[in-house]
């Protein structure tokens, strides 16, 4: 019996170590007044498929006043690590009207620049406790 719940406590440890802990110190707030959409590179260039993207954005919408926390998956400090690694160190956040988004489909949202880009740079991040204010 005592082999049994050492091996449940056991498991139990080994499941809590490998369990990564998120990263979800990116903080964007939305003092636009209006509703905004976003995504994010560590590039200053925005790379991503047309697939699906304006479905994700018209779900992932953030209203004004609204904020919300970006979440990174691998470890704690994944953020710092992505923009670390990222071009010139720096996050570039991309933000997009989000009635644009539904009238314009995405590959001429991304062609015209319907879009504004924010730059920071980690020691920018850091110094703003990783929190983004859209203006």
């Amino acid at each position: 019996m005592n082999k049994i719940l050492i091996a449940i406590f056991f498991l139990l440890l080994v499941s809590c170590v490998l369990e990564p802990t998120p990263d979800d110190r990116l903080l964007i707030i939305n003092r636009s007044g209006k509703v905004i959409c976003f995504d994010y590179e560590v590039d200053t260039v925005l790379h991503v498929p047309s697939i699906n993207k304006k479905e994700f954005f018209i779900r992932e919408r953030l209203d004004p006043g609204d904020s919300t926390r970006v979440e990174k998956v691998n470890n704690k400090d994944q953020w710092v690590w992505d923009v670390s690694h990222g071009k010139d160190s720096t996050l570039s956040i991309f933000i997009f009207d989000y009635e644009q988004v539904l009238k314009t489909d995405w590959d001429t949202l991304r062609a015209n620049g319907r879009y504004k880009r924010l730059d920071y740079k980690l020691s920018d991040l850091n110094k703003n406790n990783w929190t983004v204010i859209v203006k």
